[in-house]
């Protein structure tokens, strides 16, 4: 399937505000569990131990992302499924992949809240209605910068603890819909997109998206907390359920530490002195 790989520009000052936020951990009050993240197969954290992590979930909105038109194409929070993970593998390149089932075609939206996992958001914050009459997060912004329309009730320093919107990643290949149509005048197209505004959490997006799947990659992936988002988006699928797979790859410093320490493992192995069998020859 083709790819975009869209790198997002912005003004210096939007950049600042981000790193500054990132650096000094300002956090939101009133945040309220406006949704509720799922729970991980096993752990939700990637470590030198852990470098997969796993989840899965069944009966999704086919237009929980995108395509419906009574949300003006915009995303339905509660029409699709949260997660929450650390990665405590600072510099990590790590992979984000979806795969639909029962003909599902998935869509992803990924945000970094730095020290502390997603708070839920807060339910209507500052009174923000869709141009389609609905507050948020029933219909919300998954694709835009924080800060902008529709994303103030999990924006930190609003409704919420998020830092900054990473990137999406849409399976269906006829989504393109620009700000003239969308519910918070968004954008939201077909493909992979970079949509980060600085360079804080991570030092590129790319990905790739097929018939019912989407992955969403983070080169040099900071550590701390991180939130993503599954919706479907096609209102021509069916509803149907997913398989969630996020994957880490070291950094080359990681690595080499690990092969030392094996290296001295299997050392101290050959010298240590064998013992003799003690059987005499018949």
């Amino acid at each position: 399937m083709p790819q975009s790989h869209v790198r997002s520009t912005t003004f210096a000052v939007q950049a600042s505000l981000i790193a500054a936020v990132a650096l000094f951990g300002v956090n939101a009050a009133e945040a309220a569990n406006a949704v509720v993240p799922k729970v991980w197969s096993g752990n939700d954290y990637l470590d030198a131990g852990s470098t997969t992590i796993t989840g899965a979930g069944a009966g999704l909105n086919r237009q929980g992302m995108t395509t419906n038109p009574a949300l003006n194409y915009s995303a339905w929070a509660h029409a699709g499924h949260w997660y929450n993970f650390e990665n405590k593998l600072d510099g990590a390149d790590v992979s984000i992949t979806v795969t639909g089932n029962a003909g599902y075609v998935p869509g992803l939206s990924v945000w970094a809240t730095g020290a502390s996992a997603f708070d839920g958001g807060t339910e209507g914050f500052a009174g923000e209605n869709s141009s389609a009459g609905w507050g948020t997060p029933h219909s919300f912004n998954a694709t835009g910068a924080q800060g902008d329309f529709g994303t103030l009730w999990m924006a930190n320093g609003s409704g919420g603890n998020v830092l900054e919107t990473l990137g999406y990643a849409v399976a269906n290949p006829a989504v393109n819909y620009g700000p003239a149509v969308t519910g918070w005048g968004e954008t939201i197209q077909s493909g992979v997109h970079d949509v980060s505004l600085t360079n804080t959490f991570e030092s590129g997006v790319s990905g790739s998206t097929g018939a019912q799947m989407v992955n969403l990659s983070f080169n040099d992936l900071a550590s701390g907390w991180y939130t993503l988002y599954i919706g479907g988006t096609d209102a021509n699928a069916l509803n149907g359920g997913y398989d969630l797979v996020v994957s880490a790859v070291p950094e080359a410093e990681t690595w080499a530490m690990l092969l030392a320490g094996l290296g001295l493992i299997g050392w101290r192995l050959r010298s240590q002195p064998r013992e003799e069998s003690g059987l005499a020859l018949a």
